[in-house]
């Protein structure tokens, strides 16, 4: 218990973002080999980039809220890589019939961390956590719905060909 010593607030995050790329790359691995657990660590790393900055949000609504100080931006970000990283470490070792339980899983990992990395109280560590929920929802609709693969944003050669001048 190594983690829950005083001095380890600086290197807990680190260790429980390493500790949860394990976890998902081991079910992967146990799944479906190494090419599969490369690209659950690799999509785990990719779900950083949603749920990284709807954490953000998350705690400068909340801190606004219950006048709290998080801490430094940095500081903040990779707490909480670390405590999202561990959640869905976590939660992929259930079977994919027990959805309900890997979401509970997952957010009693959420809960933990909260409390324990940001060092908050009970009904503190519960708004954060129902803040940083609704705040992921909200940048997957946004992700779902205005950056789709098949709307064409980004194609630049496939322009119609019009008269030229001359």
């Amino acid at each position: 218990m190594s983690l829950l010593r005083s001095g380890s607030h600086r290197k807990a995050p680190f260790l429980m973002l390493l500790v949860g790329l394990a976890l998902i790359g081991a079910q992967a691995y146990m799944e479906a080999g190494p090419d599969a657990a490369q690209f659950a660590v690799k999509g785990s790393l990719q779900k950083l980039l949603i749920q990284i900055p709807a954490g953000i949000v998350a705690l400068l609504v909340a801190s606004k809220l219950i006048d709290c100080d998080f801490g430094p931006l940095g500081v903040v970000a990779l707490k909480l890589a670390g405590i999202m990283v561990l959640a869905e470490g976590v939660g992929c070792w259930f079977p994919p019939t027990l959805v309900f339980f890997s979401f509970m899983a997952e957010l009693a990992v959420m809960v933990v961390g909260f409390f324990w990395m940001f060092e908050l109280g009970k009904w503190e560590t519960y708004l954060v956590v129902l803040l940083n929920i609704g705040a992921i929802i909200g940048a997957r609709y946004l992700v779902d719905q205005y950056m789709n693969p098949s709307h064409p944003y980004w194609i630049g050669n496939d322009r119609p060909r019009g008269a030229r001048r001359r």
